[in-house]
């Protein structure tokens, strides 16, 4: 995958400032909040697509969203397998 590089160099710079100003528990915490936000962007866009979707197939979409080039397809089918069968053993639990 390409990585997008529309900053300029002088924004880019201060950003780089900015971040390095942190502390490295600060840069952590960032990070973190970039993926919840990024994960939540990702639900959502599946949930308004498919608004009633259950816990286990937004699971499943999510995986297939982020990981759905890097698997082959009986890789693929065996991950959702396994999802679909740690619903259906929480289910009879």
């Amino acid at each position: 995958m390409k990585a997008m590089n529309d900053t300029n160099p002088e924004m880019r710079k201060k950003q780089l400032e900015i971040i390095f100003q942190m502390t490295p528990r600060q840069r952590f915490e960032q990070g973190l909040q970039m993926i919840d936000f990024v994960r939540n962007t990702v639900e959502n866009s599946i949930k308004k697509k498919i608004p009633d979707i259950s816990a286990t197939q937004l699971k499943i979409e999510i995986f297939k969203r982020y990981y759905g080039k890097d698997f082959s397809e009986s890789e693929k089918t065996r991950i959702i397998q396994h999802f679909l069968a740690l619903e259906n053993q929480m289910l009879s639990s």
